[in-house]
C-alpha cells in the first residue's frame, strides 16, 4: 500500500507574536523618522535616474553631490518641522489611551481568563498597561502581610524574562516556567509610601525630586540616610515617574510604578483616569489572591491539625488492660482537635496496674507538644530501674511513687525551661492487697465512691504542687484500701467546668451523682453514662476545654 507523506498546516502564531512585539516598540516619532527616510530615498531616486541624471550632468561633474547635499538639507528642514509642529499634534490626536481605553480594559479581562496563576495574571496586567501607555517600565509592588513592606511582584520590562518559552504563553500558548526576578522592596515607612497612604490620585516623580532627595540625604542621620538611599535606588532602578496607589477599603495594598514614556509627552489626566480604573481592578485581584492564600493556608493547617489529632489519638491507650481485680475505662475529647490532656494505663509486674492523668496548662498544638513530653518522660521512668523498685514491698521503696513524681518534675522542668506547668495524678493498684497508692501533683482531686448504706465519697488530694515549673518540689503519697464495688473517677477540669448555655458549670456534685446512679454498671458503661450526661448538659454550648477522665472499678 502506498503511503503518502503527512502534510501539516503551517502555523502563523510565531509570526503574529513577533509582529505584536514589533508593534509594541513602534511609536509616532519612530514612524515619522521611517516616513522621512522613505521620502528622502524617493526624492534621490527620482532626481538621479533617467533623463534627469543627464540633465544634472550638463551642470557639471559635481552636480549630483550638490543635489545630494540639497536633499539632505531639505530632509533636515522637514525633520525639524515635523518634530516641532506636526508630531505633537499627531501624538495628541492619535493618543492610544484616549481612543483605546475600553479595548485595554477588555484585554485585561481576557488576560484574567487565560492566566493560570496570580503571578502570571499580574505580569499580563503590567505588560498590558506598559504597552498601552508606552511606558518604559511598569512595575507592581504588593504589600507583604508578614513584614508590611511592598515587594515587586511583576514588571513589564522583565515580562519576557519571567516566563521561559516564546513569550508569556510559551510556544504552544501554555504558561512557561517562572524565572527568578530581582527582588525590589519599598519599606512600609518609606517616604513615597507615607505620601501614597494619604493620596487618592497618582503621585508624579520628576528628576527635581531626586535632586531634592540628594540634598536632604546630606543632612540626615546615618540610619535614615541608608533607608532613604535604598528607597531612592529602588525608584531609580525602575525609572519611576508615576506612582499609583492601589487601595482596598482604607488600606494601601499595592503600588504601581510607571517609568518614563517612550513618547515625548508626560502622563496627562486621561492616563491617570485609566490608571485609577485599573487600580480598582488590581485591588480586587490582590484581595482575592490574599483570600485564596488564606484559604490554602487554612486548608493546610486543617490537614496538619487532623494529622496531629490522629498522632495524638494513637499516643493514648487503644484499650484498657485486662485485669482480674479491676475494670478500667478512659475517655478523651480535645476541644480543638488536639489538646493538652493526657491519660494512660500501665501493666506492671507482680499484678500492679498503673494509671495516669495529666492536664497541661493551655490548649492547642503547644499544649499537645508538652503533653507528649510528659508521656514520654513518664513511660521512660516506669520502664527504668525506678519501676523495678516501686513494685516491691521493701521499706526503702515506701515513698517510690513520690520520688518518681519528683524526678518527673525535674525532667519536665529541664525540658521546657519552666515555661509552663502540668497538673498530674498517678496511682498504682495492687491486685493482691487491693490497695491504691497515689500521688496528686496539683490535679483535680479524683473521687473515690464506696456504694453502700451511706454512699461515701473520698477526694484523693494527697501529693504536692503541679510539675514542670519549679525545679525543687516535695511530694507525698497515700495508700487507700479499696473494696469490691468501689468506683474511682480521675478527671480534668474540662469535665467539672463544662459549661451549659447559661454559663453554669457541670460541677463535682453532678459527677458524684453520676457515680451513685451508675455504680452497679461496668467501668465502660459508667464512662459512657458520664459522657452522655456531660453532652446533655453542654448541649448548644461550645466546648471550651479538653474533656478527659478515667474510671476504675473494683470487681
Amino acid at each position: 500500500m502506498r503511503t503518502f507523506p503527512r502534510f501539516t498546516r503551517p502555523s502563523f502564531k510565531p509570526v503574529a507574536q513577533r509582529l505584536r512585539r514589533l508593534r509594541r516598540h513602534l511609536s509616532a516619532p519612530r514612524v515619522a523618522v521611517i516616513v522621512e527616510w522613505l521620502i528622502f530615498g524617493a526624492v534621490l531616486l527620482f532626481a538621479l535616474t533617467g533623463g534627469r541624471a543627464a540633465f544634472l550632468d550638463a551642470w557639471g561633474r559635481r552636480a549630483d553631490l550638490m543635489v545630494l547635499a540639497l536633499a539632505l538639507a531639505l530632509l533636515a528642514a522637514l525633520h525639524t518641522i515635523v518634530k516641532r509642529y506636526l508630531l505633537p499634534r499627531i501624538e495628541r490626536y492619535f493618543s492610544l489611551v484616549s481612543q483605546d481605553e475600553r479595548r485595554i480594559l477588555l484585554d485585561l479581562g481576557q488576560d484574567a481568563r487565560r492566566a493560570t496563576n496570580v503571578d502570571h495574571l499580574l505580569h499580563l496586567i503590567v505588560s498590558q498597561i506598559g504597552e498601552a501607555l508606552q511606558a518604559a517600565d511598569a512595575s507592581l509592588f504588593v504589600r507583604d502581610e508578614a513584614t508590611g513592606d511592598y515587594v515587586r511582584r511583576a514588571s513589564s520590562s522583565q515580562a519576557t524574562k519571567q516566563f521561559a518559552g516564546n513569550g508569556p504563553g510559551g510556544a504552544d500558548g501554555a504558561p512557561g516556567e517562572l524565572l527568578p526576578e530581582s527582588l525590589l522592596t519599598l519599606a512600609r515607612d518609606a517616604f513615597v509610601i507615607r505620601r501614597l497612604r494619604s493620596l487618592a490620585l497618582p503621585l508624579e516623580i520628576g528628576l527635581r525630586d531626586f535632586e531634592t532627595w540628594d540634598r536632604f540625604l546630606a543632612s540626615t542621620s546615618a540610619a535614615q540616610c541608608a533607608a532613604r538611599q535604598s528607597e531612592r535606588e529602588a525608584l531609580q532602578q525602575i525609572g519611576a515617574r508615576l506612582l499609583l496607589p492601589i487601595r482596598s477599603k482604607d488600606q494601601l495594598v499595592g503600588v504601581m510604578s510607571l517609568g518614563r514614556r517612550r513618547t515625548r509627552h508626560d502622563y496627562d489626566a486621561t492616563d491617570k483616569e485609566l490608571l485609577l480604573s485599573v487600580g480598582s481592578q488590581l485591588a480586587l485581584v490582590i484581595e482575592n489572591n490574599r483570600l485564596t492564600e488564606r484559604m490554602v493556608a487554612d486548608e493546610k493547617l486543617r490537614r496538619e491539625l487532623a494529622l496531629a489529632a490522629e498522632v495524638q489519638r494513637r499516643l493514648l491507650p487503644a484499650q484498657a488492660p485486662e485485669c482480674a481485680a479491676i475494670e478500667l475505662a478512659g475517655f478523651c475529647q480535645p476541644a480543638r482537635g488536639v489538646g493538652g490532656d493526657y491519660y494512660d494505663f500501665f501493666q506492671l509486674d507482680r499484678r500492679q496496674v498503673g494509671i495516669a492523668i495529666a492536664d497541661v496548662a493551655g490548649k492547642g498544638i503547644a499544649a499537645a507538644l508538652q503533653m507528649s513530653t510528659v508521656q514520654a518522660t513518664l513511660r521512660g521512668l516506669l520502664s527504668g530501674d525506678l519501676a523495678h523498685h516501686q513494685v516491691n514491698n521493701s521499706p526503702a521503696a515506701r515513698d517510690s511513687l513520690a520520688q518518681m513524681v519528683e524526678t518527673l518534675n525535674r525532667l519536665i522542668r529541664s525540658a521546657t525551661g519552666g515555661a509552663n506547668y502540668v497538673t498530674f495524678f498517678y496511682a498504682q493498684f495492687d491486685e493482691c492487697t487491693r490497695r491504691l497508692t497515689y500521688v496528686n501533683a496539683g490535679h483535680n482531686p479524683p473521687i473515690l465512691f464506696s456504694p453502700g448504706a451511706s454512699d461515701e465519697y473520698k477526694e484523693l488530694s494527697c501529693g504536692g504542687m503541679f510539675v514542670g515549673m519549679f525545679e525543687l518540689g516535695a511530694y507525698e503519697q497515700e495508700v487507700v484500701p479499696m473494696l469490691s464495688g468501689d468506683v474511682m473517677i480521675a478527671f480534668t477540669d474540662g469535665l467539672s467546668e463544662a459549661l451549659n448555655v447559661n454559663g453554669e458549670e457541670f460541677g463535682e456534685a453532678r459527677i458524684q451523682a453520676a457515680l451513685a446512679a451508675t455504680a452497679q454498671l461496668s467501668a465502660s458503661e459508667i464512662s459512657a453514662a458520664i459522657v452522655q450526661r456531660a453532652q446533655v448538659w453542654c448541649a448548644g454550648a461550645p466546648q471550651h476545654d479538653d474533656l478527659t477522665f478515667i474510671v476504675l472499678k473494683v470487681k
